[in-house]
């Protein structure tokens, strides 16, 4: 059992985006009693290389009570509409199709026995399931910020959002904003953790010029990893036989055109390319795998494909996977402290998201006094989202690509069993809530219907013939409804963009 109530400290270790975030929620739900505080060692500026988030980041911003058009003007951030994904068919220029968020109370967005008919509809007649979305429009293009952001902040358009952000700006952003609301940080770098020799719980935190005590921590010490990792040892549930990214080669690149409103991820020979637009450049990097590509080699193909020199910065080394216990006795793990899958899909923030406010549901729903079955049941539910977003990262790769050693050896690489099984079910109909019920955590979901329809139709793996069935099943009026709904796609493709 862990009991909170009568604490006086909670320390959270790190000073990034999960670091502050977890602070400025934690923040919410201790009362003023307890010292939220923020360890991290003196920061060292740096300039980003991009990061994006998936819905999630604007529902937290929001809960927060952190104005969106503000966070954007003082982090730098841009509005991210969803994925575009280039070459990951052919390896043609012209190769592309979109995962665009899409807005599941909208109008054409209505469920059917866990599908969306409309969405079956567009597929069946061979149309992009994403041209009934604004979104589409405002990417292809490349509006301002300001008018897409106009759209969403109305609240009736049928696309959501999310953004794309330089860290370091936003854990900068996020540090005054919990400074002015009484969160504590300690600029310190930490040496050690002092456990209790029975219950394993840390006690206090040995510091470079002090040792403070502590009742709850949070490790959120991103790659460095420093608890659950190093000190509890606990064990690592390895992604690398199905994930095989293991590298990547960041860079900037200039801005030659409007801002885009969308990620762009690119297949290359061995991987594949990110670019995040922020405001003032792009970040972008090489994910790619050591056993067909050198570091040099990457550096070479990149400047090739660009027809321009870059200067990167350090290669990344990583491996796919998680944690199989986030939650030890007194400790959390949060973000990259807990697991790490390849940036593609910008998962990292959205899962760090999703553990905090699981986290904060059963600190207040067991109101401070929570038994070891429900920390059990967290590392549980944690396991499976990891696995979720494994299978949907994976599932990009099923392409029908195989021009070069990479994608031809793609064919050959494992898959979960789960995946297997919807792979399956799959050639028989389209994706269902159902299907995804053992990827979520506490019943939140970071990807649903839409978004694996939209990724299994783009890579080729979810074909138009399977919808005949679940399109002949709906009743008279749902037909209807339909028709309706294709009618008004047609007369709003007819009128002219303002």
């Amino acid at each position: 059992m862990l009991n909170l109530r009568g604490m006086k400290r909670v320390c959270i270790i790190g000073g990034g985006t999960a670091g502050w975030f977890a602070a400025l929620r934690l923040r919410q739900i201790f009362n003023e009693s307890v010292e939220i505080a923020v360890i991290s060692a003196p920061e060292i500026p740096i300039v980003g290389v991009g990061e994006g988030g998936v819905i999630n980041l604007l529902d937290l911003l929001d809960k927060l009570q952190i104005d969106l058009p503000t966070f954007i003007q003082h982090t730098g951030s841009t509005l991210k509409l969803g994925f575009r994904y280039e070459q990951w068919n052919t390896g043609q220029r012209d190769d592309n199709f979109y995962h665009l968020f899409a807005d599941t109370s909208s109008t054409e967005m209505w469920e059917d026995n866990g599908f969306y008919p409309f969405l079956s509809l567009l597929l069946n007649n061979h149309i992009d399931i994403n041209c009934y979305m604004k979104a589409l429009e405002l990417s292809e293009r490349r509006a301002e910020t300001a008018e897409a952001l106009k759209l969403l902040m109305a609240g009736n358009s049928n696309f959501t959002a999310s953004l794309h952000f330089d860290t370091f700006r936003v854990g900068k952003y996020l540090k005054s904003i919990a400074l002015s609301r009484g969160i504590v940080h300690i600029e310190e770098k930490v040496e050690d953790f002092n456990l209790h020799v029975e219950s394993g719980f840390v006690t206090s935190i040995k510091l470079t010029e002090k040792e403070i005590e502590c009742n709850f921590v949070i490790d959120a010490s991103g790659f460095s990893r420093v608890l659950i990792g190093k000190k509890y040892n606990i064990p690592w549930k390895s992604f690398a036989d199905t994930l095989i990214m293991n590298r990547a080669l960041p860079f900037h690149l200039k801005h030659d055109q409007q801002i885009e409103l969308v990620t762009r991820a690119t297949a290359l020979s061995s991987g594949w390319v990110w670019q995040i637009p922020l405001q003032e450049r792009i970040g972008a990097g090489y994910v790619f795998n050591d056993q067909f590509l050198s570091d040099d080699q990457a550096f070479n193909e990149v400047q090739k494909w660009l027809g321009k020199e870059i200067n990167p910065a350090n290669v990344i080394k990583f491996e796919a996977g998680y944690y199989e216990k986030v939650w030890v006795n007194n400790v959390v793990a949060l973000g990259l402290a807990s697991g790490f899958v390849e940036p593609l899909e910008a998962t990292s923030i959205g899962q760090m998201i999703t553990q905090l406010e699981t986290l904060s549901n059963f600190i207040l729903h067991n109101h401070g006094v929570i038994s070891q079955h429900t920390i059990d049941y967290f590392n549980q539910q944690n396991g499976q989202y990891w696995n979720g977003l494994g299978d949907f990262i994976r599932m990009h790769y099923d392409t029908k690509r195989s021009d070069t050693p990479f994608w031809k050896h793609m064919k050959h690489v494992p898959i979960s069993l789960a995946y297997q099984e919807l792979r399956e079910c799959w050639k028989h109909r389209t994706p269902r809530l159902i299907d995804f019920a053992q990827y979520s955590m506490s019943g939140t979901l970071m990807f649903g219907v839409p978004n694996w329809l939209a990724v299994g139709v783009g890579v080729g793996l979810i074909k138009p013939e399977v919808t005949a069935a679940e399109l002949v099943s709906l009743s008279d009026d749902n037909k209807q409804r339909l028709v309706k709904n294709l009618h008004d796609l047609k007369v709003k493709k007819s009128q002219p963009a303002v």
